[in-house]
């Protein structure tokens, strides 16, 4: 199954390549290819539990443990790190390899594109969401005080690579997490995903669980990315279509202090950004029905009511924003979308009222 998928930068005509390997054996042939003065593992410990023995195979100078969760994307994590890196003397000709699902990815890209102005970067992500999204297209970040990703930089790595066996050990939450972000590619980028609709009703451990099926949304979903970042890598304004339904997704995500998984927020994110492209655009809302379907079959319920006030607060420091406006990504139709469209409060109030009353029902 060995083969890959190339990222292509233009501007600094850098071939990234995302490779693809069966076994997770076969992943150290890769990171023992590279020369460096220090080899550099960064994981958290639940994934480092659990895949020990392959971790220690890499035969690694200095193994870095983050604690599970978004905790791990704070400053005072970052700085932690930092100390840890520079007490040992690590320097620029090291090799960082970041081990992990979509937090362990962004705060450790950060950590390379910062200590020593650049330190060479290999992802391995271990979760689904990592896999089709956060670890390709070189975000960085980390939180600050109540604020998503408000601090980070734009840091392409050597090499990504994918390994679909790591997605056996996942709870049944990260599976349906990055379905979140697949689902997003097909109403925005690839309506080829949306015709699997029927088997997506399915359990996600069973979608997963078909080898071919798992295989092909993956690449899907890597293509996806892949051509909007050869594009627009720093986000100057194509590049916001990725970002549909996390305007909504990441505030909720805010306000229920990470109750839900990263994906599942962007799921609920995108009901109510349906509902805003509905009110604007007309757009067709019986495209609802299978995300609600796949949210009450996954027993996704939030846990109280919310704020519509608070919600729309937190909206108004998303990063995509200009000056005080809130600016969403929206769709006229399945694959036709319309970016930066700047939205008023009151119609903001109108869609969280629709959407309280069908999450909430």
């Amino acid at each position: 199954m060995e083969d890959r998928i190339y990222l292509n930068l233009k501007r600094d005509e850098k071939n990234i390549p995302i490779v693809f390997v069966e076994r997770i054996e076969k992943i150290r042939e890769y990171i023992l290819s590279f020369n460096c003065s220090n080899l550099v593992i960064f994981t958290d410990r639940l994934v480092y539990r659990i895949y020990k023995d392959f971790i220690d195979s890499l035969q690694h100078s200095y193994l870095y443990l983050f604690d599970k969760g978004e905790e791990s994307k704070s400053i005072e994590s970052y700085l932690k790190a930092i100390d840890y890196l520079l007490d040992r003397n690590v320097d620029r000709r090291a090799l960082f390899i970041a081990i992990g699902g979509g937090v362990v990815g962004d705060v450790v890209g950060f950590i390379a594109s910062t200590y020593k102005r650049g330190v060479r970067l290999i992802h391995i992500p271990t979760t689904l969401l990592s896999m089709v999204d956060s670890s390709i297209g070189g975000k960085t970040g980390i939180n600050y005080k109540s604020y998503k990703n408000q601090i980070g930089t734009f840091y392409q790595p050597e090499m990504i690579i994918i390994c679909p066996q790591f997605l056996g050990t996942l709870p049944k939450s990260e599976v349906l997490s990055g379905f979140g972000e697949i689902i997003k590619y097909g109403f925005t980028l690839d309506k080829s995903i949306l015709d699997m609709k029927k088997r997506f009703e399915n359990d996600v451990f069973e979608i997963f669980q078909d080898k071919i099926l798992s295989m092909q949304l993956i690449k899907k979903s890597i293509n996806c990315k892949v051509k909007i970042v050869e594009k627009d890598e720093k986000e100057s304004f194509l590049r916001e279509v990725l970002n549909f339904g996390h305007t909504v997704g990441h505030a909720l995500e805010t306000y229920y202090n990470y109750y839900f998984s990263h994906g599942i927020f962007v799921i609920l994110g995108m009901v109510a950004e349906m509902i805003l492209s509905n009110i604007l655009f007309n757009f067709d809302l019986s495209n609802l029905d299978f995300l609600i379907r796949i949210l009450e079959k996954n027993s996704v319920k939030l846990p109280q009511r919310f704020e519509k006030s608070q919600i729309i607060s937190i909206m108004k420091y998303d990063k995509k924003n200009i000056s005080s406006s809130i600016r969403v990504v929206l769709l006229k139709d399945v694959c036709d979308y319309v970016l930066g469209y700047e939205i008023n409060e009151d119609i903001l109030y109108e869609a969280l009222d629709k959407f309280e009353k069908i999450v909430l029902s």
